[in-house]
């Protein structure tokens, strides 16, 4: 009788086995299918951090552009109130030169200009071009 408890007991033990073995199988059968999603998930994973990189490289190049254009641009402004402030210069330059020539043409004396014509563009602040100007102007107030 004891041959046979030991059979039977046997018996059980191989059963509980061939089912832990199963259960095993269904469990490795999941965790292939998870880690097929899992690479899945990695490959998509490192497709976006590829195009995060070119869009961050995208924007570092827009960056230096955008910076060099505000360099040019600064540049262009500090020429234009250099520019701005020379012509405010001149317009007062013939504009006191007019009112100083008003009175002496009204008193019928002959008016004095401000710009002598060798001096024209010699470190006056006034150009040639515009210094004769000035004189033709003048000489038409008469």
């Amino acid at each position: 009788m004891l041959p046979l408890v030991l059979d039977g007991l046997l018996v059980v033990l191989l059963l509980a086995v061939l089912a832990l073995g199963v259960r095993l199988r269904v469990g490795l059968r999941r965790l292939h299918r998870e880690v097929g999603g899992l690479e899945q998930s990695i490959g998509a994973l490192d497709a976006a951090n590829g195009r995060s990189e070119a869009a961050l490289a995208g924007l570092a190049r827009a960056a230096e552009r955008a910076a060099e254009q505000l360099i040019s641009t600064q540049r262009l402004l500090d020429d234009l109130r250099f520019l701005t402030e020379r012509g405010e210069q001149i317009a007062d330059r013939l504009e006191s030169g007019i009112r100083q020539a008003r009175p002496a043409i009204a008193g019928g004396a002959a008016p004095r200009p401000s710009v002598e014509p060798q001096c024209a563009g010699t470190g006056n602040g006034i150009g040639a071009p515009l210094a004769e100007e000035l004189q033709r102007t003048l000489l038409t107030l008469r």
